[in-house]
């Protein structure tokens, strides 16, 4: 592998003899390496501090503080950092206690800068490694707040299949104009987080958003709850209270289960759409209707439509922008990435040390065909989580135990490939959730993510990433 391959890397190098110290950082620079070179090793100490280092090359016996010393506290500032010793005493005690300790090379001088260059690219590929396992915790660190807010919880619909991408760009389509839309799809695909996209989306988005479970409230409570009542409408009714479409003015009523609606009541939600008026249970007098209405439904109201189960006028009212959501099953290529965001999320909450999810689980989650869809690959592993007993990644034994007993027949036994997800795709997505929780300014995504406002700077030069506090 190249030098260039490691030009984001850091490399400190501290040795008190000034011509070494011009030599080596030349012959380095000229092998591709980005060299910064001290004479003094506190000075060098004081300088990774603030701005973090990949790699430092120390002498090892040095006036002001020797190599050891500059080991341990460079260690005690990132514990990932890796070193590699030259010196001009090579004895093989100094060599052994040098490896103990924690250093990754070692080197008698004199020595070519091409033997130097290896053991840095060598060095480079374990930092690299490291590196895999910080950003993970740094995800974890990032779901323990900002995550669980309503926007993180959002962002768990989306995915990077066709169908998921085809599902976003609906919403972009349908957010801006004030039309009814009906969300179709099986239980636990993400309905409901389709109409809070939505909702955000469009100029309502600083207005309620109240949801409706139509399949949950009695009949003979529904129209109450939906339009409200005047008090003495009927037995109970002790004072007069709105209901959800007053308590959504302005804003957006999400009628979830909408197949469910009992047929008197969807002749006055057809009302609502058409003449944006409603009529309190007990009173006479119309009142204004602002309100956008989203519906979802699991169920084929087309079909329901036919039964003269539900109105034919409302279903076409309700369907003039449809947005169908898609089963699991039919954009497993999401699932790693959904599974990692559920692992991270409920270990943050948990307080479990668990950094990721490991190649062999990923494929027990991947031979089964998640009738429950997200929810219930998201059920899963949060209940492994809460019943993982051990630190690390998650492991197959852990995950195999919370699943379903009884395989589907319609499983296939497909087996998900780790090439179907990047570890560079997950950093670049962090490293861009936090630019825009930021809003661009590098050093609240760096105090957000708890790195140096350089160390975020070199991985988003790397990733070919650009803050507009950079241009």
């Amino acid at each position: 592998m190249q030098a260039a391959d490691y030009s984001d890397m850091t490399v400190v190098l501290i040795d008190d003899e000034p011509m070494v110290l011009r030599s080596l950082t030349t012959s380095l620079t000229e092998l591709g390496f980005a060299i910064t070179p001290f004479q003094h090793p506190l000075k060098a100490l004081d300088w990774i501090r603030h701005n973090g280092a990949d790699i430092v090359i120390a002498d090892i016996f040095m006036p002001e503080c020797d190599g050891f010393e500059v080991l341990k506290q460079v260690k005690e500032i990132d514990p990932d950092c890796e070193l590699i010793f030259i010196t001009a005493h090579g004895h093989i005690d100094i060599a052994i206690r040098a490896l103990r300790e924690g250093a990754a090379d070692f080197f008698e001088k004199p020595f070519t800068p091409h033997a130097l260059q290896a053991a840095i690219e060598r060095t480079a590929r374990f930092r690299i490694l490291a590196r895999q396992r910080q950003v993970l915790a740094e995800r974890i660190g990032l779901l323990q707040g900002e995550l669980l807010s309503q926007a993180g919880r959002r962002a768990v619909m989306l995915g990077q299949s066709p169908a998921m991408k085809k599902v976003a760009e609906e919403i972009v389509n349908v957010a801006a104009a004030n039309t009814t839309v009906l969300i179709a799809g099986e239980s636990g695909t993400g309905k409901e987080l389709v109409a809070n996209a939505i909702h955000q989306a469009s100029p309502r988005r600083d207005r309620p958003m109240l949801t409706l479970n139509c399949a949950s409230i009695p009949e003979d409570l529904f129209e109450s709850e939906m339009f409200g009542h005047r008090r003495g409408a009927f037995t109970g009714a002790v004072e007069t209270r709105g209901g959800y479409i007053e308590a959504a003015a302005g804003g957006t009523i999400f009628l979830d289960e909408i197949g469910d609606m009992p047929l008197g009541i969807q002749a006055k939600v057809l009302r609502v759409i058409e003449q944006k008026t409603f009529l309190p249970v007990g009173e006479r007098r119309e009142k204004e209707a602002d309100v956008r209405i989203i519906a979802a439904t699991n169920q084929d109201l087309e079909a329901r439509t036919r039964d003269k189960l539900f109105r034919e006028d409302l279903y076409y009212r309700l369907n003039v922008c449809a947005i169908t959501c898609p089963p699991l099953r039919a954009r497993m290529e999401d699932m790693p990435m959904l599974a990692l965001y559920f692992a991270l999320q409920f270990a943050a909450e948990t307080g479990k040390r668990v950094e990721g999810i490991d190649d062999e689980a990923f494929a027990v989650l991947a031979a089964y065909d998640y009738p429950g869809n997200v929810r219930e690959l998201r059920n899963i592993v949060e209940s492994s989580i809460i019943h993982c007993r051990h630190d690390g990644l998650l492991r197959a034994e852990d995950v195999a135990a919370r699943m379903p007993a009884r395989t589907p027949e319609t499983q296939g036994g497909a087996v998900w490939p780790m090439a179907s997800i990047r570890f560079a795709d997950v950093e670049r997505r962090l490293y861009e959730e936090a630019l825009k929780r930021a809003q661009d300014n590098v050093s609240a995504a760096a105090r957000l993510l708890g790195v140096s406002r350089g160390k975020l700077r070199r991985r988003l030069a790397a990733l070919h990433l650009q803050a507009s506090d950079d241009a």
